[in-house]
């Protein structure tokens, strides 16, 4: 049985997804901040932590391979259309993704299916840069797709992993970008040395 999103009725485009097998990010050492602490906050979101971080790092560290990296532009995905479009490269959404709220929150909860080797991952991060141009051009997709996090955390908190979003940004728009994640209601962790 599907969980609908409790902003969002439930509609019949609504899919699943097939697995990704893409291996996590790697980062070289001038860009990337210590594992330790970004596993601090993967293990905290996974229980009873926030969900997002912010930092400046641009990479994220090989964290092995029980956590599933994938990363999204902010630039990419300004409008919720591109939001999608990103998403379902990035991911592997299954080719009759409905490119709408319901098929997206689907994809989204399907996101720990075993990849190409049988591997299910216990924790789900999805690295985001740029991460001030996200849904800078829609105000609502914003709020809704904020919103969201919690949904999608709470659902692989149920199945017993962890879900995050590390947001990247570079220091002159820390502020900005944790601002507008908490305004819009969302507890946010800070991975920056700034």
């Amino acid at each position: 049985m599907t969980e609908s999103h409790p902003h969002e009725p439930s509609s019949p485009e609504s899919s699943s997804h097939a697995s990704s097998s893409h291996a996590s990010d790697h980062a070289g050492p001038d860009n990337a901040f210590p594992a330790p602490d970004l596993q601090g906050f993967l293990d905290a979101a996974a229980s009873d932590g926030p969900a997002v971080a912010v930092t400046t790092a641009t990479e994220l560290p090989d964290l092995g391979p029980s956590v599933r990296v994938r990363t999204v532009s902010g630039t990419t995905a300004t409008t919720l259309a591109g939001l999608y479009s990103s998403f379902a490269r990035v991911w592997g959404f299954p080719d009759h993704f409905g490119r709408n709220k319901d098929a997206f929150d689907d994809c989204m909860r399907d996101l720990d299916t075993p990849d190409a080797d049988g591997r299910v991952p216990d924790t789900i991060v999805v690295h985001i840069t740029q991460a001030h141009r996200l849904l800078e051009e829609d105000r609502s997709g914003f709020e809704w797709f904020a919103d969201s996090v919690c949904f999608y955390r709470d659902h692989y908190r149920g199945v017993g992993r962890g879900f995050a979003i590390v947001l990247s940004t570079s220091a002159p728009r820390l502020a900005e970008v944790r601002s507008r994640w908490q305004q819009a209601g969302v507890p946010v962790a800070d991975l920056s040395s700034e």
